[in-house]
């Protein structure tokens, strides 16, 4: 199973229109089915007034980008954050920025990672299925934010919760656990002390143990009958069969899941 990028998409509509209904969210045969959940182009900086209206409520999603196109503008620290993130869920990623620092630069090979050496223009998303803004140039921000949103384009614009139609939580991450905190753009740094709190809770055994379980789940189908499924599970994720990993026991794990089969 290839990563998945975690994060929680927003729906954001002009002053004008949060009164009314809105209308059920569509998809797009472009775009790993990209949301069309609504996203309207704003040409003006959003009023103060219209800045501290409630933000919307997120759905969260786990978003499958292997082989899909990101363009990441900018060439700072934050942006290079961004792209290693992208990478490890085998997306297809352009950088646009005129210079770039030397990890973000370590990261471009010409194929899965390709830098675009000149400031940011709106044909750079032409053939891109998620966008992010992260310069240090409001005005290149805002513009990214509104040519992507012209084009339905899901797009994050890092440190302006106002002008994203997705947020990146905090994710920590197990083999193939992934645990997410979100605080829907309003604390990141909150998120990310939330998730160190949780990586004594959720140890470095959770990625042998998921590996263990998704590798029993064919031979449990086929050795038992379905009404025994439920109960072999149950028992199998009570905390020994971790436990045992924990201890570094990976044969006491097993055997464990071989008596449940009796």
């Amino acid at each position: 199973m290839t990563g998945c990028f975690t994060c929680s998409l927003a729906v954001f509509l002009p002053a004008w229109h949060r009164g009314g209904q809105i209308a059920a969210p569509s998809f797009s045969h472009r775009c790993y089915n990209r949301a069309q959940a609504g996203f309207r182009r704003s040409s003006a900086i959003r009023s103060s007034e219209d800045a501290r209206a409630p933000m919307a409520r997120t759905y969260p999603v786990s978003l499958v980008l292997k082989d899909k196109r990101a363009v990441v503008v900018g060439g700072g620290p934050v942006a290079a954050r961004k792209v290693q993130g992208l990478l490890e869920c085998e997306a297809l990623v352009d950088v646009v920025a005129p210079e770039a620092t030397p990890d973000l630069q370590k990261l471009v090979d010409g194929e899965r990672c390709t830098w675009r050496v000149r400031p940011y223009e709106t044909s750079d998303l032409d053939e891109a299925d998620i966008v992010f803004a992260a310069t240090d140039d409001e005005g290149v921000n805002r513009r990214v934010y509104d040519d992507a949103t012209a084009a339905r384009l899901m797009v994050n614009v890092a440190d302006r919760p106002e002008v994203c139609t997705f947020f990146l939580p905090s994710v920590l991450r197990r083999g193939k656990l992934s645990v997410s905190v979100s605080t829907e753009g309003a604390s990141p740094l909150s998120a990310r002390r939330i998730r160190e709190g949780l990586e004594e809770r959720f140890g470095e055994a959770y990625a042998p143990y998921l590996e263990l379980m998704a590798s029993w789940r064919p031979r449990v189908s086929d050795a038992l009958p379905p009404e025994r499924h439920f109960a072999f599970w149950e028992q199998a994720s009570d905390g020994r069969v971790l436990a045992a990993l924990e201890a570094g026991d990976a044969a006491g794990a097993e055997a464990i899941l071989e008596s449940l089969l009796k």
